[in-house]
């Protein structure tokens, strides 16, 4: 089994998510492959990189980090690296709204990488792996360390946009 899966010296124990209606400094991530799709009807972005993955939809105001290392955004969530973890996470934006799901499965539960979107390999069973759907995508991070396949779902939900009010003009309507 390879000791040094994500590019880091030490290996992980826990993994990071934080969502965010401001796309991070993606410069200073370690920028492994980048797949541009579509969610909700809109652009988004789905980039996996060293540290875990990141997804964005900037038109609606979605960024999810999740990182090996720790991070800070509005809403960060740690997750222990392990087959018995469950989480829900969720993100509420004003055009978006977002539930992760997240669930430790055994290695055995990876699917593989064919039917994903996007796939990289980190090392020998280390991978982490993105499947774009129309309104959310899952992901799979394999730790062969832990013997974890850690599995994320995560559900979009488009919030009603007020109606383009002309420039000068009222809106009579605020909570539209």
């Amino acid at each position: 089994m390879p000791s040094n899966t994500h590019d880091t010296a030490d290996t992980p124990t826990t993994l990071y998510f934080g969502y965010t209606s401001d796309a991070p400094d993606l410069a200073s991530l370690d920028v492994k492959t980048v797949h541009p799709d579509t969610l909700l009807d809109r652009p988004a972005v789905f980039t996996v990189i060293g540290e875990s993955h990141y997804v964005g939809l900037p038109e609606l105001g979605f960024h999810e980090l999740c990182s090996c290392n720790s991070i800070s955004s509005e809403t960060a969530h740690e997750t222990p690296l392990s087959t018995a973890v469950e989480r829900e996470f969720r993100f509420g934006g004003e055009r978006v709204g977002a539930t992760t799901v997240v669930e430790g499965r055994p290695m055995s539960a990876f699917p593989g990488p064919d039917a994903a979107t996007v796939a990289y390999r980190f090392g020998p069973d280390a991978w982490t792996t993105i499947l774009v759907g129309d309104a959310g995508y899952e992901t799979y991070h394999t730790y062969p360390e832990h013997g974890l396949a850690l599995y994320t779902e995560t559900e979009l939900i488009r919030r009603h946009e007020p109606p383009a009010t002309p420039a000068g003009v009222a809106n009579r309507h605020p909570t539209e």
